[in-house]
């Protein structure tokens, strides 16, 4: 019997997927026990208890990369590990987990208060890191490019909100990044970025821009990674509103938090706990804000406008904080 030849692409191909293979089988022995299940590729999984719902989401792979999420039901945490090494500049995956809470959706206009939380972890290979740990240098051997962000949809129709593909406009908030991972709208320059503005004690960067499906993406970027993040961030979405980049009336339908992996030449897991979402309906709070400015530059980048907040304003925004710390 004739040996079989491979040509030189097809063969690399075959040694990447098997090379994948035996990279998942290793990270399933290294995670067996300390989480209830793992799935890979585009699945997810729901916490039969509490409905909680987490997904691989590996919408863009390669056949050199691989991604899958390991879950804890009970508290809740979850663990993704991935590795794409083709295409360094797309993003392949966004492993996450769906937040929810009472009142969703709901206009923008009608939101208080929005504390967002979490504790994550990076690193290369396949044992997840307990948060808040990062390990920059192992990470920058492998060539890693990744984010992570909360994702926030909103649409003027409450259904489209709720979902991914139907949402008119994506606000993000980064809290993490590495790399070479860019918003859309980014510029080394800065000549394209609008106003900062500064929630708990992270500071962020508003760039803009669409995406190939068309979707208008208002990324407020921290100016330094936050593994901890807890903070009360309506005030970025009431400045994206009051200025008109997106409608008053438009409803917020949809929120997780993950990473989007972008590109590593080796295993890189992300791991994440205590990620929670706390909302309060209401009127908004009346803040006055600067106004955005025609053409965003560099000076106006560096002069976040002032947040004038009345008296009523305040005791709202920290009577929510409280309710969430001590519920």
């Amino acid at each position: 019997m004739a040996a079989l030849t491979l040509q030189p692409r097809l063969r690399l191909s075959v040694l990447a997927r098997i090379a994948a293979l035996l990279a998942v089988s290793l990270w399933a022995q290294t995670t067996a026990g300390a989480y209830d299940t793992t799935v890979c590729g585009r699945t997810g999984y729901t916490i039969p208890s509490n409905n909680m719902t987490f997904n691989a989401n590996a919408w863009n792979p390669d056949d050199k990369g691989f991604q899958c999420i390991s879950v804890q039901d009970s508290p809740p945490a979850f663990a993704a590990t991935w590795s794409w090494s083709s295409n360094p500049e797309t993003v392949h995956s966004y492993p996450h987990v769906k937040l929810t809470a009472p009142g969703l959706p709901t206009p923008l206009s009608n939101i208080s208060a929005l504390v967002l939380s979490a504790e994550w972890s990076m690193g290369p290979g396949s044992t997840p890191r307990p948060a808040p740990v990062v390990d920059h240098d192992g990470l920058a051997n492998h060539g890693t490019s990744a984010n992570v962000a909360f994702d926030i949809f909103v649409d003027p129709n409450a259904a489209n909100a709720r979902s991914e593909k139907t949402a008119a406009t994506e606000i993000m908030i980064w809290v993490g990044r590495f790399g070479h991972a860019e918003p859309l709208g980014f510029d080394a320059s800065m000549e394209k970025t609008c106003f900062t503005q500064t929630v708990g004690d992270a500071e962020f960067v508003l760039y803009q821009g669409h995406n190939d499906r068309g979707t208008h993406v208002l990324s407020w970027v921290a100016t330094f990674n936050h593994t901890t993040f807890a903070a009360e961030v309506s005030p970025l979405l009431q400045y994206l509103w009051r200025n008109g980049l997106v409608s008053a009336g438009s409803h917020v339908g949809l929120v997780s938090f993950g990473t989007e992996a972008y590109h590593s030449d080796g295993i890189v897991t992300f791991s994440a706990s205590e990620f929670d979402m706390h909302l309060v309906t209401g009127a908004a709070p009346n803040l006055a804000v600067g106004d955005l400015p025609a053409e965003c530059s560099r000076a106006a980048s560096t002069n976040p406008p002032q947040w004038l907040l009345s008296s009523a304003s305040i005791k709202a925004v920290v009577s929510a904080t409280l309710l969430y710390l001590i519920s």
